[in-house]
């Protein structure tokens, strides 16, 4: 059974916006290191993926558009956030939640963010080409 992200309140945006600048690199080893996933920093579990396409705006599922900065998206805990909680969308978790990537896809318990969304405005034409 994979590791569970525990109960309580999280940010789910982008990391940089509520790391505290001075841990930044601190943060960003265990993200590396098991490139995405649930990691422990600085005592608390977090949970982090990165964007299928880097940097952007992104839509979860409760209505929030994620800005993104640095490619990545993350249920951060509360307990951790310093800075722009205004950029993401918090939440409440009353029980351990499971946190995963699928195509694109992330999920952090009931909240899913597309980050490969199909892009309504292109088409292909029959040769199969952008239009």
């Amino acid at each position: 059974m994979d590791e569970l992200l525990p109960a309580g309140k999280y940010y789910i945006g982008d990391p940089c916006y509520v790391i505290d600048n001075s841990k930044w690199d601190e943060y960003l080893d265990p993200f590396w290191e098991d490139r995405g996933g649930i990691f422990e920093f600085d005592g608390h579990l977090c949970a982090a993926f990165y964007t299928r396409w880097g940097d952007g705006d992104y839509d979860c599922s409760d209505g929030t558009i994620l800005g993104v900065d640095s490619g990545s998206i993350g249920a951060i805990p509360m307990a951790l956030c310093h800075g722009d909680i205004d950029s993401g969308t918090t939440v409440e978790f009353d029980t351990p939640v499971e946190c995963y990537s699928s195509n694109g896809v992330l999920h952090f318990g009931g909240y899913t963010v597309d980050t490969d969304p199909e892009d309504e405005d292109e088409e292909e034409d029959e040769d199969g080409y952008d239009e």
